[in-house]
């Protein structure tokens, strides 16, 4: 069923509308009602849970540089930290590689559904680094 999604042209408008839904949501009441969690878990499904249980772990980092570049760091569940790109759906851990790229069976992982949910909702973490930090990590990307 999934797979179906990714060959939607529409996903990727859904997903932003979805994503403004969150935004607006989460800063008026603080919660996401069950209409949209409802929407989210149809696209993501299991994805969905874990990412918002990374989200309650703060485990969702957005790393700035001194000239604004920046990128999501996500600690991952075996508490390996993941980068993911900003607007992208990019990411280094396994299942970005399997399930999104090769079986196309998600539409992304559940750390970059993590960055994208965090970064809606107003709740991730900012770590203020140099230039230089952020090149070494993009170099160290696989």
């Amino acid at each position: 069923m999934m797979s179906d999604m990714n060959k939607c042209p529409d996903v990727a408008a859904v997903l932003e509308g979805l994503l403004q839904v969150v935004k607006v949501e989460y800063q008026s009441s603080g919660q996401l009602s069950s209409e949209v969690l409802h929407s989210l878990h149809l696209l993501h499904g299991q994805s969905l849970l874990n990412a918002l249980d990374l989200i309650d772990s703060k485990k969702v980092t957005k790393v700035i540089s001194s000239s604004g570049r920046w990128v999501y760091q996500v600690t991952g569940s075996s508490g390996t930290p993941y980068v993911c790109l900003p607007n992208s759906i990019f990411c280094q851990c396994p299942a970005f590689k399997y399930a999104v790229v090769k079986r196309r069976d998600s539409v992304m992982c559940k750390h970059v559904l993590a960055a994208h949910l965090s970064t809606a909702m107003g709740t991730n973490e900012e770590k203020n680094v140099s230039d230089e930090y952020i090149m070494d990590i993009l170099a160290h990307m696989d």
